[in-house]
């Protein structure tokens, strides 16, 4: 029984907090041209906002869209590579599958394959 009554109790000053949260937003947004150094609570805010659509042009309306995200290129390949530890990388081989990075790790000639896609997922390591 106790443990409601702790439970009510949090509920009311939670609900009591917000409500002074949006009252002192509403008051500090009416006066804002003359603010001092007063002090407000505020409660939500912060994130971000919706400004409208990304662009207008054809192939611009979604984030998937437009512009070749989707690759990777060659040096993305070769930093993902000296990344992994692979020295000297340097692309060996390239078509629309796949990346071949070779160089040396540990003193032995590495081959490291990549995908062709968005953020070159690593295939294989020889």
């Amino acid at each position: 029984m106790n443990s409601i009554a702790k439970t009510a109790r949090t509920a009311v000053i939670a609900i009591s907090l917000a409500a002074a949260g949006f009252a002192t937003t509403a008051a500090t947004a009416s006066s804002a041209s003359a603010a001092s150094g007063g002090f407000s609570i505020t409660v939500g805010g912060g994130g971000h906002g919706h400004y409208g659509h990304r662009g207008h042009r054809r192939g611009y309306d979604r984030w998937d869209r437009g512009h070749r995200r989707g690759a990777c290129g060659p040096q993305q390949a070769v930093r993902k590579a000296r990344h992994m530890g692979i020295r000297h990388a340097r692309v060996v081989g390239m078509n629309h599958r796949i990346v071949r990075v070779a160089g040396r790790k540990h003193g032995h000639r590495v081959r490291a394959v990549f995908a062709n896609s968005w953020r070159c997922p690593v295939i294989a390591v020889r």
